[in-house]
Parts: C-alpha cells; structure tokens; sequence
C-alpha cells in the first residue's frame, strides 16, 4: 500500500471555530475536501468532528491531505486554543510534555524562543537594540572572569512595583532572582555580557512549566549551549 504524507493544519480552520480569514497573514488557495477518507485511532475506527458534531473531512492541497487539528488533538486528549488577540494556536498534549502550562507559561517560552532566534554573538549593542522594543538596563557589576567589560538586564513579564529582597549591592545582577521567578513575580531574566561593544555571550533564566524548576539557557562566548535545572543558593 502506498502511503501518502498526511499533515495536520495548524492554522485556522472550520475545526478550531475561530474567524481569522480576513487577517492580512492569510492566503487564498484551491484546495478540495476528500470525504472518502477513513480513520482509525489507537486501532479503532474514528470519524473527525467539529464541536457541533457535524463531521469533518481532509484537506487535500498539492498532494498533502491535512487534518482538524482541533479534532486530532482533542481525539489523543490534548486540548487547543486561540488567542486572538496573539492569533496563537496553543496545543498541550495529553501527557503534558509538549505544550504544558498556562497562557503565561506560552508566553514566556515563546518570548525567550524570539530572544534566541535574534540573539547572534559578535552583534554590537546599536544592533541588539534595532532587534527588540524594550530598552534594556545597564546591569550593576559582574564577577565575571572571561574579559567582558559591559552587562545588560532585562526582566520579562516582571510583577508592577516588584523588586527582589537582595537587590545590589547584596547580589549582582548576573545572580538569578530564584524566588522571583518561583514565584512569578517575574517571567525570565535576561542577562547580557559585552565585550568591545559586540555580544559577548547571554542567559535567559525562566521557570520549565514541565517540571516547575529555574533552568538557565546560557550562550557561551565559544558559541556552546546548555540549559539546565538552578539549584537555589542557600547562602544568606
């Protein structure tokens, strides 16, 4: 038997119930609907539906035929759903290790997903600047060893008035705000590193909605990458 590529849409659709046509990001096509098509789910027979039970049928567009994803996901025990006001499609998975977490928690991966994909070592500060709407503040002293002479901060999704207990000089700003982030008074702390005037290297720390632990994504000056859990520190 000859198998076809079968994909899901991701975007919207008569499955997801939402109205988003006239969105300037949309594009007309031709495509057809197969109602021949047959499924089966977990080795049981399955008929995708919308929300009214009115039954659904693939999309066949240049070869590919494409599902509900509303109906597929909410088959395996997922969930999906629309921010208008982002025009995200949120899914979480069943088991709840893709997607997991509130609005907030999306929000904040897909934050730090932008600050990764724009943040390139060697860019100079004018460029770092040109790339993002907020302004960064000039971060207080650092103990770093690697040559750096300059640091920026920046707090995402930071609580209105919030100001962690041990500010500076008590701590430097490349120490992570744990209780801050633990207890959502603040999204992600991104920290920079300079070095004659060029990006020298950064961490972004976040609380992983998969486990409810601080992580720490760090772009080293030699380009490596780790992202690990933070063990609190203990010292007072």
């Amino acid at each position: 038997m000859k198998w076809k590529k079968i994909a899901v849409i991701s975007a919207c659709s008569i499955a997801i119930g939402i109205t988003c046509y006239a969105s300037g990001g949309v594009e007309s096509i031709q495509a057809y609907l197969n109602h021949d098509f047959k499924f089966t789910l977990n080795s049981k027979v399955w008929t995708p539906k919308d929300s009214d039970g009115a039954v659904l049928a693939p999309v066949i567009f240049n070869g590919t035929s494409y599902l509900p994803v509303k109906a597929v996901v909410e088959a395996t025990g997922g969930q999906v759903q629309w921010n208008e006001a982002t025009k995200t499609i949120t899914i979480t998975s069943a088991s709840g290790n893709e997607g997991a977490g509130s609005e907030r928690d999306q929000m904040i991966i897909e934050e730090m997903n932008e600050i990764k994909d724009k943040l390139k070592l060697g860019l100079t500060k004018e460029e770092v600047q040109a790339l993002f709407i907020e302004k960064f503040e000039i971060a207080h002293n650092s103990d770093s060893e690697d040559g750096s002479d300059s640091y920026w901060k920046y707090e995402y999704f930071k609580v209105s008035g919030y100001n962690r207990e041990d500010y500076f000089p008590d701590h430097a700003d490349y120490a992570i705000d744990h209780d801050g982030l633990i207890n959502k008074k603040i999204g992600a702390y991104l920290y920079m590193e300079w070095k004659d005037n060029k990006l020298y290297m950064y961490s972004i720390s976040y609380v992983n909605p998969k486990d409810n632990q601080v992580y720490i994504f760090v772009m080293s000056p030699d380009g490596t990458i780790s992202d690990s859990p933070v063990i609190p520190s203990t010292s007072s």
